[in-house]
């Protein structure tokens, strides 16, 4: 909230009885900010397709995947 102090209005952060300071709030956005970031940035290089089509055989060799009675 602005709060007038000796002439000097201060920039902070209320959050019912939690009074944040100009510094902290702005650590704590660059914090969430970088943490959201985190998930989008490894949501776009995921290769969840990739993954899973490497454990299927290749095209030549169409032959199912022995049981497991059978040797491999």
């Amino acid at each position: 909230m602005l709060s007038g102090f000796g002439g000097v209005v201060m920039v902070g952060l209320m959050i019912g009885n939690l009074e944040l300071d100009a510094l902290t709030s702005t650590v704590f956005v660059i914090a969430t900010v970088v943490f959201l970031g985190s998930f989008i940035f490894v949501s776009q290089t995921n290769d969840m397709i990739g993954a899973l089509k490497s454990l299927l055989p290749k095209k030549k060799n169409r032959t199912p995947l022995p049981g497991p009675d059978e040797p491999l």
